[in-house]
């Protein structure tokens, strides 16, 4: 990691992909502050402003996927941190009319969709001659520690200072990530085409992407994993704070150590997964973090009754383990995606699979509060809990492949021999399993 850190060009994509993330993170919380505070009905609204951040990703990711396969990844990420800078400034005259607001919020959306499958596809080109895994790392536990940091700073500002100047702030991120991208020579390279991508329409484009990343034993394998795992994680997101504000009781210092940890595990999971990704498959490793997540929603259930005898310690390590196998499930799930596409079809796969996560995430949004009416809180999560395990154990004898051949795909170089294959160490282990229904995985 230290020597990825070294690298300049890595960094100063890091430090425009941290501004970005931060100006989010900051007028996530200032917009649900606005609609909480200075509407009639804030629990509609706050919930609308939530759906209305998400949609776009889900909506659009996949059609935004071709688009990345035909032009640089500077243009479509300078373009939408630009777009952002007009919308979070736009927002300031309108902040008292929630209708318009949220057409705001909803175009914003659509540009962090553009912006997001870009900045994914990209990270091949930023990370030439370094670990893939560890440049995943890396990125993810910075959006960790940013939305821990992102909404105490909003809260900072909005009480010590205003929304509008919360609205500038976040404008001036975007600017000093366009500035910072726009500066990249690297990221202006066009993707290298496909045989017949220059004959093909939008549309057959569109189709040609999704039929070629499900080709791919790996990420077909990798969709299929996806949605029981997305569903549960959008169930949890949805109940952790009714779970530990409703159930636990806990006080507002003890909330707040509470999501610190959280957070903290989410960290400590991300950077745990490089060393573990070079000594496990992608898919080994993609089961064990479904199966520690899984296992630490069922330790809700003896959570519950060690509080009332040994105090919130108890919940706060809780927060912890739940928090590693989230961080940690999310390194396989990225190393797979960036590592395993092939290079013509590395934006469609992205804006493909991105949505796919997003779309059943809402969904387990819109289940998880259903679920908690009808079982509650607690038994909801670890009921969600318990439905991953045998999940887990379903696809892994379902999709079991016999792991990397050792050719990367569409360039027969072996795996670690290129830029792209750098997160592969030579003896790495094959997958094993159930059954050899998938033939092999194929490295972009």
């Amino acid at each position: 990691m230290l020597e990825l850190l070294k690298d300049r060009t890595y960094i100063r994509y890091w430090l425009a992909v941290v501004a970005s993330f931060l100006g989010d993170a900051i007028t996530k919380i200032t917009l649900i502050y606005v609609v909480a505070t200075e509407t009639s009905d804030p629990v509609l609204y706050v919930s609308l402003v939530v759906i209305a951040q998400l949609l776009p990703s889900g909506v659009l990711g996949a059609f935004v996927g071709p688009l990345a396969d035909r032009f640089p990844a500077r243009g479509l990420m300078v373009g939408s941190d630009l777009v952002r800078v007009a919308l979070v400034l736009a927002m300031i005259p309108v902040r008292d009319s929630p209708l318009l607001l949220l057409v705001l919020i909803l175009l914003t959306g659509i540009a962090k969709a553009f912006f997001e499958t870009a900045r994914i596809t990209a990270i091949p080109l930023i990370v030439r001659g370094h670990s893939i895994p560890t440049a995943v790392a890396l990125f993810q536990s910075s959006n960790h520690t940013l939305n821990l940091v992102g909404p105490a700073l909003g809260g900072l500002l909005l009480a010590f200072g205003s929304v509008s100047a919360v609205f500038v702030i976040d404008a001036a991120t975007f600017v000093i990530s366009a500035v910072l991208l726009g500066s990249m020579a690297v990221l202006r390279e066009v993707p290298v085409p496909g045989p017949d991508s220059g004959r093909e329409s939008y549309w057959k484009s569109l189709g040609t992407g999704i039929s070629g990343v499900l080709a791919v034993p790996s990420l077909r394998f990798l969709a299929v994993v996806l949605v029981p795992v997305m569903l549960v994680l959008g169930l949890f997101t949805t109940n952790l704070n009714s779970q530990l504000l409703g159930v636990f009781d806990l006080s507002a210092f003890n909330f707040g150590l509470a999501q610190a940890a959280f957070g903290a595990g989410c960290v400590i999971g991300a950077l745990t997964g490089p060393p573990l990704v070079r000594r496990f498959s992608d898919r080994r490793l993609l089961i064990g973090s479904i199966v520690l997540f899984g296992v630490s929603l069922l330790l809700l259930a003896p959570t519950g009754r060690l509080r009332d005898t040994l105090g919130v310690g108890v919940v706060l390590a809780w927060c912890l383990v739940a928090g590693v196998g989230s961080g940690l499930f999310q390194v396989p799930v990225a190393n797979t995606l960036i590592s395993d596409l092939p290079e013509a079809l590395r934006g469609r796969g992205v804006g493909l699979l991105n949505a796919l996560m997003v779309n059943f995430t809402i969904i387990g949004v819109v289940l998880g509060g259903l679920a908690a009416d009808l079982l509650g809180i607690t038994v909801s999560i670890v009921v969600a809990g318990g439905l991953l395990l045998p999940a887990a154990l379903a696809v892994a004898c379902r999709g079991a492949g016999r792991g990397r051949s050792g050719v990367r795909a569409g360039s027969g170089a072996p795996v670690g021999s290129g830029e792209a294959g750098q997160g592969e160490a030579p003896g790495r282990e094959k997958d094993g399993g159930c059954t050899d229904l998938d033939a092999e995985r194929h490295p972009a």
